[in-house]
């Protein structure tokens, strides 16, 4: 009786001394996991800029709707009811930019030359019996792709356009499946194509928003940009053609971009001109007018809309060198003022106040004064200008105590 109890106490002293090692053992390994997994990052409150939005009066159409903006910025306002309308002409942008994603061009290259065939004279003869606007062509003519892009933007050839988006992607409903396609993969989801390539058809609509980025699109295609600006141009078996946008004659900072008229859709006019801040720096601004009573309204009302516009933008400089931008804190409660390495300039649209924000580097050990922590990034739309973000006083890494009792 004795053995069996003695033997019952050492099986159960045996049991509490492995049970205390266990215990043990799981303790050291969670404070070792604790001490060794990944320290997280560190936090930041950004400065104030002290800047505040400008009440800005555009002189907008008197008809109509419109939106502006500027290369860089995006879009800034808008004016009128942004329901979608015809586009008319303007839709030969979205033709030559679909074009020229499967025959891009550099500038300077006339590309591939097309022979022109008794369908491309038919698109010719439908449009002359329509009263659309046109090039002169003949069956067996040879024209290179960048003279049937002119034909395209500067008389706005309704021929020209629907027998370039046929050889580029073998019929119209071809083209149609692209561009739709491609106008969704630049965001211009208020943007419908409709039967032709021309802009001829109602069916094609979209709203000055969406035009304005259509607009910032072209520019942004050098061949595109270069051809808008071209006054004339002399292209086979028509000769001569003129561009229909007056403006570049009359305004010498208007750099285009795209007429349109239909009995639908009214005068249209999708613009850009570069002007000049009060500082000296360029600002292009582009913009678009829809829904005028003719194209003589749409353009004239370009220019006041622009020079209004042109008022609202300045060079700041909201951020200096050695300025305090934000205070980094840590998790382990560590805390350094950051401060900016470089001067922050850049071009404004008054309009709206400046956007301060950091990029925080992995901020998770002692660092030196001067280290760079992040990046300041101060915004005006869509426009940016940056600065390294340096510490300005010294942090200190956790403390072993810290590592291991965090949560």
């Amino acid at each position: 009786m004795y053995s069996m109890r003695a033997r019952h106490k050492q099986r159960k002293s045996r049991f509490k001394a492995r049970f205390t090692r266990f215990l043990l053992f799981m303790a050291i390994g969670g404070l070792a996991f604790n001490y060794l997994r990944p320290l997280p990052h560190a936090d930041a409150s950004v400065a104030s800029l002290n800047d505040t939005a400008q009440t800005v009066k555009l002189a907008w159409p008197s008809q109509g709707s419109a939106a502006i903006g500027a290369e860089g910025f995006g879009m800034l306002e808008t004016h009128g009811s942004q329901a979608q309308r015809p586009t008319a002409s303007i839709a030969k942008l979205i033709t030559t930019l679909a074009v020229l994603e499967k025959h891009p061009l550099q500038v300077g290259e006339q590309g591939p030359t097309l022979t022109l065939t008794q369908q491309d004279a038919d698109l010719f003869n439908h449009y002359y019996a329509i009263g659309g606007s046109y090039v002169k062509v003949e069956v067996g003519e040879k024209i290179t792709e960048y003279q049937a892009l002119e034909a395209v933007l500067l008389p706005s050839a309704n021929n020209m356009a629907d027998s370039l988006a046929i050889w580029t992607f073998g019929s119209l409903d071809n083209y149609h499946t692209y561009a739709r396609n491609m106008l969704k993969r630049f965001d211009m989801n208020d943007t419908v194509v409709g039967a032709d390539a021309s802009g001829m058809s109602p069916a094609t609509k979209s709203t000055p928003a969406d035009l304005l980025k259509l607009g910032e699109l072209a520019l942004q295609n050098k061949v595109v940009a270069q051809i808008v600006q071209e006054p004339s141009a002399v292209i086979p078996v028509h000769g001569v053609i003129t561009s229909v946008n007056a403006r570049l004659a009359s305004k010498d900072n208007v750099i285009g971009i795209k007429t349109g008229l239909t009995d639908e859709a009214g005068g249209c006019f999708v613009f850009a001109a570069t002007n000049k801040t009060s500082e000296g720096k360029s600002v292009t601004v582009v913009g678009a007018i829809m829904g005028m009573p003719n194209l003589p309204s749409a353009l004239a009302a370009s220019d006041p809309l622009v020079a209004s516009a042109e008022k609202y933008f300045s060079v700041k400089t909201p951020v200096k060198a050695g300025e305090i931008f934000a205070t980094l804190t840590t998790p382990w409660l560590t805390s350094a003022k950051v401060v900016a390495k470089e001067d922050i300039t850049l071009v404004s649209w008054n309009g709206m106040a400046l956007s301060p924000r950091i990029e925080l580097s992995s901020v998770n050990r002692s660092l030196p004064v001067g280290a760079q922590v992040g990046t300041a990034i101060v915004a005006s739309g869509t426009n940016t200008a940056t600065t390294p973000l340096v510490l300005q006083e010294a942090i200190s890494g956790p403390s072993w105590q810290w590592r291991i009792k965090r949560f």
